[in-house]
């Protein structure tokens, strides 16, 4: 009778103990998930504020090397906004409302930039 009882009990406690490992795989999927998402959000925020820093810059570059270069990086840099916001829409977090604010402190030194 004592081994059957210490039998069922283990079984209880590895239930138990399964559940509690199922959660943390979940709590720990979910953490994951967020940290990717951030870090997206950060990356597009950042290619955000590129779109506005990048004219400025192409306005006041040097030579023409310099402007064509800056316009080829304007470019990519839309596309990969595009590509995020296809993403972000793909999987129903379109409503992007964190905001950067060292990315846009660096599009307004840009302006300050002065072609020389």
């Amino acid at each position: 009778m004592k081994n059957s009882t210490n039998k069922v009990d283990k079984k209880i406690i590895l239930q138990k103990e399964k559940v509690i490992l199922n959660e943390s795989v979940i709590e720990t999927k979910s953490s994951c998930r967020n940290i990717f998402m951030e870090e997206l959000k950060e990356i597009y925020f950042s290619e955000k504020a590129l779109i506005i820093s990048i004219p400025i810059l192409i306005k006041n570059a040097a030579t023409e090397e310099l402007s064509n270069a800056l316009k080829v990086h304007l470019q990519f840099t839309m596309d990969h906004i595009k590509r995020l916001e296809d993403f972000f829409n793909s999987i129903g977090e379109s409503n992007i409302v964190l905001k950067y604010e060292a990315m846009y402190g660096l599009s307004s030194n840009a302006k300050n930039i002065k072609k020389t």
